[in-house]
């Protein structure tokens, strides 16, 4: 995509450096002429698509997101202005443990991601992320996690034959790339087992082998209770899922502090009810499968 760092400024903001390139869209780090603070500004030809993603993110009212400062058009595109976070993503955290981190660290990650991802599937409709990863994921100098990048996000009542399919193969639930289906918040659980089955393992879901549940099997460092959990996680079917991600924030809670609850049989009988009669699948992998 075309870059345009040769202005000195995007809709009245100073720009200052850029952050960061993607598919449909540049980040800068931009200054306010207003209050002079920096900012994180995205910038985008594909207008219609940035000003939905803000109109997401100012809905949002939860400290896993950076809040929304202000969107507008601009250069024959659009932009939006964001609360910026320093850190660095979990990918590159994970550099430094190859063979996955501690499961307390990884718990205490999944837990802020969770938290957030759970805020967006209450919401009425429910919102649903779709493109979980650790590049994704800021972990600032507290030691918390953020998730930014709401490109991919989607209104639960949408369909794929109304939205743009998103995703991040590897990472992404099978029926994300299925045409004609729902997408559910069950998608972002699946994503969520993912990105937890690579800090415990270190194994990369977005590089072969691409079978993550076979790879934890035989990892010694994953406990029989987190492995259950990660089998529900990651089901092909939908159905055999939590049904959102507040189910799976309990879980993480209860390997936080070691504490079971009253209403944990109630909760696993739950199921989602998603239709698994799925028409055409779009790409070949752990993807291609018949439920």
């Amino acid at each position: 995509m075309k870059s345009i760092m040769g202005t000195d400024k995007i809709g009245g903001y100073q720009v200052l450096k850029k952050l960061g390139t993607g598919a449909t869209a540049q980040v800068y780090l931009v200054r306010s002429p207003e209050d002079k603070k920096t900012y994180a500004l995205k910038y985008s030809p594909y207008t219609d698509r940035l000003m939905t993603e803000s109109a997401i993110l100012e809905s949002l009212r939860h400290p896993c997101f950076p809040a929304w400062a202000a969107d507008g058009r601009a250069a024959e595109g659009a932009y939006l202005v964001m609360e910026h976070i320093p850190g660095i993503t979990l990918q590159q955290l994970m550099e430094q443990y190859p063979a996955g981190m501690p499961e307390r660290m990884a718990v205490g990650v999944g837990l802020d991601v969770a938290a957030g991802i759970a805020w967006m599937h209450r919401c009425q409709p429910a919102l649903i992320y779709r493109d979980m990863k650790a590049a994704n994921v800021i972990i600032t100098s507290e030691g918390r996690a953020r998730l930014v990048d709401l490109g991919a996000a989607v209104w639960g009542e949408g369909t794929q034959k109304k939205a743009c399919r998103a995703g991040t193969y590897g990472y992404s639930a099978p029926e994300q790339f299925w045409e004609g289906v729902k997408v559910t918040p069950a998608c972002d659980v699946y994503g969520l087992g993912k990105l937890l089955a690579f800090m415990l393992t270190g194994q990369d879901p977005a590089k072969p082998p691409y079978d993550t549940m076979e790879y934890c099997s035989r990892h010694c460092g994953i406990r029989g209770t987190f492995q259950q959990m990660l089998v529900k996680c990651l089901q092909p079917d939908p159905q055999l899922r939590y049904p959102d991600a507040s189910f799976l924030l309990q879980e993480l809670a209860e390997f936080k502090t070691g504490k079971k609850h009253i209403g944990d049989k109630i909760r696993s009988k739950k199921r989602n009810t998603i239709s698994c009669r799925y028409i055409k699948c779009i790409w070949k992998s752990e993807y291609e499968r018949i439920f």
